[in-house]
């Protein structure tokens, strides 16, 4: 069908897109939704960006964490202003497993913490909400495609708009988990592409490369470091 055909078929109210919720878990704002995606092959797909803001990340996770038992990483992280929506892009039927506590303010499950299992399937994303810590495990040579929505807020003392991210180490007791503030206000899709061509052009000058990580000490005192 032409585009322009196609435009004057499509309804008013079939631009307001939402989302397909398959599954959802124990925590509110943890939940699996349909991705859409056109078939290449009885497997293959090209996966098409979903309701949102339209950008997208890539992670590929290389061999750093072969030598651990879990092989993952060693650290949750939390996002104020973040929505993680993440496609696991696996297809050698390896079982991962996603570590969740709920770090909200306010929330009814405030440090509920929560595992879920799962295989590489690129037809459902995997939501994060805002405030909930997440970490996982078995991703050594595999890519996750995520598709973030950033919220904005006024005087939020959690949020750092250069590094919208709180560590917390693995292993930590989920009642020891801080008790964050999310942003509230959903971020215009042109700012949110302006900050991805922000970080390009600090690429170009020639900043570190390496993604810095956040901690909030036990008198809540932050620190922010970059691995070497």
């Amino acid at each position: 069908m032409r585009f322009f055909e196609l435009l004057r078929k499509i309804k008013p109210g079939e631009l307001e897109e939402q989302e397909e919720i398959l599954e959802t878990t124990a925590i509110p704002g943890l939940y699996w939704i349909k991705t859409y995606f056109l078939k290449t092959s009885h497997f293959s797909r090209i996966v098409l960006p979903g309701p949102g803001q339209g950008n997208f990340t890539a992670v590929y996770h290389g061999a750093d964490f072969s030598e651990s038992a879990h092989n993952g990483y060693e650290i949750y992280g939390i996002h104020m202003g973040q929505v993680d929506v993440l496609t696991f892009m696996a297809c050698d039927k390896r079982v991962m497993r996603g570590h969740f506590v709920d770090c909200r303010k306010g929330s009814p499950t405030l440090h509920r913490d929560l595992t879920l299992e799962f295989e590489g399937d690129s037809d459902r994303a995997l939501v994060i909400e805002r405030g909930i810590a997440h970490i996982f495990d078995n991703l050594t040579g595999m890519v996750t495609l995520n598709q973030p929505r950033l919220y904005l807020d006024f005087n939020n003392p959690d949020f750092d708009p250069k590094i919208d991210v709180l560590n917390v180490l693995r292993g930590t007791d989920p009642a020891r988990f801080p008790v964050v503030q999310t942003n509230r206000y959903l971020a215009p899709t042109w700012l949110c592409r302006l900050a991805v061509k922000a970080q390009r052009i600090q690429l170009r000058w020639g900043i570190k490369t390496y993604h810095p990580y956040r901690m909030k000490t036990a008198n809540g005192k932050v620190i922010t470091f970059t691995p070497q």
